[in-house]
């Protein structure tokens, strides 16, 4: 199997303040830190000056190896010709903003109307307005870490999983806690909601996944039972090739089950797929050593990337063999905590990847490397969280005509990052 390694930019934290500052008059002009790593070769180190034109214009200068061209005051591209690196936009954060001080962000949410966020903060979950950038409800009842927040289609309502090994339901009206679902014997890793959301998923380090009814607060059946933990579950429609369950099949508690796919990335390397009409595995990824630590889908080409905890990302094909990824990559050795596809400024679909060490990068097209051509691109890097590791990542809901999407960054700095 070849692996690609990829270069990876890393920039001084603070760069798009410096920027600002010049920008404002503050100071006269400025600098900051620019490198470039990429496995195999000498790294690069250099700087950028930043200062004014003659036209009064902010310009960027790269120095000591480093081409940069100023885009605004929270973008540049860079270029590293030593090392073969083109074109890489480098982003600073829209928005950036503390849910409650002090406290790191385990996960997040941001509401599908786009107006809320909902942050894990310790055994408590933080809920407030995006355009405020502030809690203005703290959820309390969870007895530890709140591993996963989730919205429900309504807005209105929010789904929770802890480390207590509880699944949470809460009122964003009021912050009550009507439902609490219990029967999982370790820490809830993911949920997914199913339709409008009467019935809803758990998964979980017991190596279950569990398919509950709200309305009751019971079990409709678990599911996996693997011996090692599931680190990640999503929830997806079921692919084409494969036939919905019979509505006479299945349980009178289930609504809108009988054609979705539940994906989940396993502690033994492996993705496995589960019929949830059926509730049979109907695929499975070779197992390995290294854990996995996250799992996207795109349901579009029906394609399932993987990352693991030695910062490797692999793709792999429904439609093809799942005997081997089709195309292999990684820029370190840090776990990759969260992968999502959304659509780019330019109208195509992408993937985003976080890691444990802070990074935050975005591949080019999908589509250029899920074809013959398998050569995949670094095109945007998403700055300041440097060492501070990003343990969670969402798409914002679509506010633009173009329909092109934010990400939403939960930072162990304790900072909710927007771009």
């Amino acid at each position: 199997m070849t692996i690609q390694n990829l270069p990876f930019i890393s920039v001084q934290a603070d760069w798009d303040e410096v920027v600002r500052e010049v920008d404002s008059n503050t100071i006269p002009e400025g600098s900051f830190w620019i490198a470039c790593y990429l496995t195999g070769k000498q790294s690069v180190h250099g700087s950028v000056l930043v200062k004014r034109t003659p036209e009064n214009e902010i310009e960027l200068e790269g120095k000591d190896g480093f081409s940069i061209t100023s885009l605004n005051s929270r973008t540049f591209q860079v270029e590293c010709p030593e090392l073969d690196v083109k074109n890489i936009t480098v982003y600073g954060p829209k928005t950036a903003f503390y849910p409650v001080k002090g406290k790191a962000v385990s996960c997040v949410a941001i509401s599908p109307n786009g107006n809320l966020f909902a942050a894990g903060n310790g055994d408590e979950v933080s809920l407030g307005s995006i355009a405020e950038g502030k809690s203005q409800t703290a959820l309390k009842g969870h007895l530890s870490d709140v591993t996963t927040v989730q919205f429900f289609p309504s807005s209105l309502v929010l789904l929770t999983g802890g480390a207590d090994f509880q699944v949470k339901i809460w009122s964003v009206l009021n912050g009550s806690n009507p439902v609490t679902l219990k029967g999982h014997t370790s820490a809830i890793t993911s949920t997914g909601i199913i339709s409008q959301g009467r019935n809803v998923l758990s998964s979980s380090r017991d190596g279950t996944i569990k398919l509950w009814n709200c309305g009751t607060s019971s079990t409709i059946t678990t599911m996996g039972d693997y011996p090692v933990p599931v680190n990640q579950m999503i929830l997806a429609k079921l692919p084409s090739p494969y036939e919905p369950a019979r509505i006479e099949d299945l349980d009178p508690m289930e609504v809108d089950t009988f054609d979705k796919l539940v994906i989940v990335a396993l502690a033994d390397g492996s993705v496995r797929g589960i019929h949830l009409g059926t509730k049979k595995e109907i695929f499975a990824t070779p197992s390995s050593a290294i854990a996995l630590t996250a799992v996207a889908y795109d349901e579009e080409t029906g394609t399932i990337f993987t990352g693991n905890e030695n910062g490797l990302v692999q793709v792999f094909s429904i439609s093809k063999s799942l005997e081997e990824p089709h195309v292999s990559w990684k820029r370190n050795g840090h776990a990759v905590t969260s992968l999502v596809t959304k659509l780019s400024e330019n109208g195509e679909i992408v993937l985003c990847i976080s890691t444990a060490d802070g990074s935050v990068y975005q591949t080019g097209s999908l589509v250029s490397f899920l074809g013959d051509k398998t050569t995949v691109r670094v095109e945007s890097e998403y700055t300041g969280s440097d060492l501070e590791p990003v343990y969670d990542m969402k798409v914002m809901p679509s506010g633009h005509e173009s329909g092109y999407q934010r990400i939403v960054c939960a930072v162990r700095d304790g900072k909710i990052k927007i771009y």
